[in-house]
């Protein structure tokens, strides 16, 4: 064992195992072996938990403090000749700008958010220690690094879709931060094998840290492009890196506000599809604002710890036919509609064809009394491939039952693609004269889980009896209507009166005033069929929205050409007014609260610590809707660490740097209590620290890595994110978490006059091993991008290619697993 010392109590015998900084803060001399590990490993678990929750709180610091953003004044754009002109329309003379270049933010505050724990690890351990070198912290680095660079990538390969793939676009980038982390092994490696074998000396341990702002430099000029030629920009593309800072975001956003003429043209778009609410359009135009936000991993990372802890979600959660509208847009554009046909596109998976659909096929019909039994249809749409089953009961009116006709009780089955049923409805004729009655009928879904069944708009008839025996006459029911223009379309009754017998039909045509048909409305022309002792029918006419203002307009339909007998009644035309919203500037301004309410449910990070206090308690941030049993038990789970870490002072405050340092130092704290918590319980089952370090505390630390570059390989078109992100943290970890605590201790004893002694067997082979399969690695990355057997991409591609690159991955990682453990022995 690894583990040379005790741990000293004032009386009795010594411990079996070493003490930490902090731990044990019991007596735990008499306590059995099993039930300390037991003990240990559950805490030691639930402390990763816990700096995954608080390194997410520190992450959104982070975030608040790098979107902070300045105006820039836009210079007008030159001709040829010299002279100046305006810019266009489209562009605003004032923009605002992020004050942090994406790729410095990437390397300093965002790639030391994901891997401040094990930083601060190495270092508290070392300084803790009375500034002597330390198993537990070096090889966390090391370990995670080769879990990063093997197992994380040889995840993201396999989180793709059958053929998808993903390619790194910027590989100068990528390969600057992947040369620069492999020197910085090398480096290690030499300076603990070669040049002072044993001895860290000052300049060395300098050197390791000065290679850090090194880095940045390097990285910082590969992005500006101060080596070899830039990328081209058209002549309207500022020089101001607008792509990182949400462009594409423009269809709504101006200057970094939403922008009322854009969001009224996205919500004229989605309104073409049926049943859409403003509040179903704001949720779209908030779910499509942040779907085109530029993401980066720390993004993605803090919406995995979110996930497996049952906190706020960062990604909207759409209802099922909203998803299917949005999939829609995304697949046909901004525009989300067939512009040849100009009609939105049919919709594959909505309750049209998810449920049979269910009712009568009229709502009212009137019968003789001497008429005896008569039959009423019901009918199916909608899902016909399956059985639907529906009760049909009576519900007296004026007619009773017993007295006016048969009480109604009956269940009808459909059969498979079985469209009508009919139910025979008996009539009582006592000889008695009577005004008109009435009775009703109603459906009703009889529940079985098998069967997906709904009711349509006439679940419930109303039955006439009368005396009459004429065909009729039709008419309008009403001489004019009013509708407002944003309720999307107006029903017309038309009613047959003075009989009922037989079927008959009647024409409709749609007459131009001061509406016009395809601006104003659909209209056009048709004919309605009433069938035997139906008497009243509904006319539906579309009505468009195009959301300005203006005055109200008409048009008439026109009501001619009877058949069967029936004739046309006195009010054969109607008149339909359009009338705009009463306000319209209150309509657009509330679907724009709307978009913005949406929007900032979805914030990294809240405004107060009323709001941090209440998400944290609220399973799935207070969305119960989307709350699944398994978000329950992960709230459960982690409540405890969300409720404590809420207390932290929201970003809000002093522009995010309070939330910054505050959740740093309890990081700090919390990895002090997980590396005594891992040496200890390694020793109480045998392990080494450095076996401990590259297992359990460096898979720990990196499950929220493993999930957020999972989730940010699937979102994004290109692999930059995942891979830039996983080389960037690996060059940090080691030239901040190694390279900064060799620093403090170098300096420590070089003012003592003494020298900071690292035996080179502890990390030497670490070091050494992990960066022969970073070699081997990357090759196997840089094969994959130039052979079409993988798809000439570094994640995905084609199903064998993956599945080769994923078996050479987790080979080489239990290969380094397994010497490195072996070592220890």
């Amino acid at each position: 064992m690894g583990h040379g010392n005790t741990s000293s109590y004032p009386w009795g015998p010594n411990d079996v195992c070493p003490g930490g900084l902090i731990l044990p803060i019991l007596d735990e001399r008499l306590w059995p072996i099993k039930v300390r590990v037991a003990v240990y490993l559950f805490t030691l678990l639930y402390f990763l938990l816990g700096i995954s929750i608080v390194a997410d709180v520190f992450m959104t610091a982070i975030d608040k403090i790098t979107s902070h953003t300045k105006k820039v004044y836009l210079a007008k754009e030159l001709k040829p000749n010299g002279s100046d002109v305006s810019l266009r329309p489209d562009q605003p003379e004032v923009i605002e700008v992020r004050i942090w270049n994406p790729t410095i933010a990437n390397l300093t505050l965002m790639a030391l958010g994901t891997s401040s724990p094990e930083i601060l690890l190495s270092i508290i351990e070392t300084v803790g220690h009375h500034f002597e070198a330390r198993k537990l912290g070096p090889n966390i680095i090391v370990g995670s690094a080769a879990f990063n660079l093997l197992i994380i990538t040889s995840l993201c390969t396999l989180s793709l879709g059958l053929n998808e793939k993903r390619r790194i676009h910027d590989l100068k980038v990528f390969l600057v931060i992947g040369a620069f982390s492999f020197f910085a092994y090398i480096w290690l490696l030499l300076i603990i094998e070669v040049i002072s074998p044993n001895v860290i000396e000052l300049w060395e341990a300098a050197a390791t840290f000065l290679l850090f702002p090194i880095l940045m430099f390097f990285a910082y000029a590969t992005d500006q492009n101060w080596c070899g030629k830039g990328t081209e920009h058209n002549t309207h593309q500022l020089d101001l890196d607008l792509g990182q800072n949400g462009t594409k975001n423009q269809f709504i956003l101006n200057n970094g506000k939403i922008d009322k003429e854009n969001l009224i043209k996205f919500v004229k778009n989605v309104k073409k599809y049926s049943g859409i609410t403003d509040a179903d359009a704001a949720k779209l135009a908030a779910t499509k604002l942040i779907d085109s936000t530029h993401r980066g991993a720390m993004w993605y990372r803090i919406g995995a710890v979110r996930r497996f802890t049952g906190g706020k979600q960062i990604e909207p959660v759409l209802e099922d036919h909203l998803r299917q509208v949005y999939d829609v847009i995304k697949k046909n554009g901004e525009n989300g509609y067939d512009t040849l046909n100009h009609k939105p596109p049919s919709l594959s998976q909505n309750d049209e064809t998810k449920y049979a659909i269910i009712e009568f096929h009229a709502p009212t019909i009137a019968v003789n009394e001497n008429i005896g039994r008569f039959p009423v249809t019901i009918w199916r749409h909608g899902n016909l491939d399956t059985k639907a089953t529906v009760r049909v009961d009576s519900i007296n009116g004026t007619a009773k039952e017993g007295e006016d006709f048969v009480k109604v009780k009956e269940i009808v089955e459909f059969k498979e693609n079985e469209e009508e049923k009919e139910i025979c409805i008996e009539i009582l004729d006592d000889n008695k004269w009577e005004p008109d009655e009435e009775f009703f009928l109603r459906l009703s879904v009889v529940h079985r889980k098998d069967l997906s069944v709904k009711l349509g708009c006439i679940s419930i008839m109303e039955v006439t009896i009368i005396d009459n025996d004429e065909p009729g006459i039709i008419s309008f029911g009403k001489r004019g209507l009013l509708v407002k223009e944003s309720t999307g379309f107006v029903e017309v009754p038309i009613v047959r009166t003075h009989g009922s017998d037989s079927e008959v039909s009647v024409k409709w045509k749609t007459i131009d005033e001061s509406a016009i048909s395809g601006r104003d409305y659909i209209g056009g022309e048709g004919e309605i069929i009433f069938k035997d002792k139906e008497v009243a029918k509904i006319l539906r006419i579309e009505i468009i929205n195009d959301m300005c203002p203006e005055k109200d307009e008409c048009f008439e339909i026109k009501l001619f050409e009877t058949t069967g007998g029936a004739r046309i009644g006195n009010v054969n035309r109607i008149a339909i007014t359009i009338s705009s919203d009463d306000d319209f500037d209150s309509v657009v301004d509330r679907l724009m609260l709307l978009t913005n309410i949406n929007i900032h449910a979805l914030e990294l990070h809240r405004q107060t610590w009323a709001e941090q206090i209440k998400t944290a308690m609220t399973v799935n941030g207070g969305d119960l809707t989307n709350a699944t049993t398994l978000t329950y038990v992960l709230h459960f789970f982690s409540f405890f660490w969300k409720v404590i870490f809420a207390f932290i002072p929201p970003a809000a405050v002093f522009s995010g740097w309070l939330r910054f340092f505050t959740s740093l130092t309890l990081i700090g704290v919390m990895a002090t209590i997980i590396g005594d918590l891992a040496t200890i319980f390694g020793c109480l089952i045998g392990l080494d620290d450095a076996v401990t370090a590259i297992t359990i505390v460096a898979l720990g630390m990196s499950l929220p890595d493993i999930l957020g570059a999972c989730m940010v390989t699937r979102a994004e078109t290109h692999a930059d994110e995942a891979m830039i992100h996983i080389a960037g943290s690996i060059a940090v970890k080691v030239l901040m978490g190694v390279g900064l605590p060799w620093f403090i201790s170098a300096l420590y004893h070089y003012s003592h006059g003494n020298l900071f002694e690292i035996p080179s067997t502890r990390i030497g082979f670490n070091v050494l091993l992990y960066s022969v399969m970073a070699i081997l690695a990357v090759t196997v990355l840089m094969v994959r991008r130039n052979v079409e057997f993988f798809g000439k991409a570094e994640l995905g591609g084609p199903t064998k290619g993956r599945y080769i690159t994923v078996a050479i991955l987790i080979s080489l990682w239990l290969i380094y697993l397994s010497l490195t453990c072996f070592q220890t022995f």
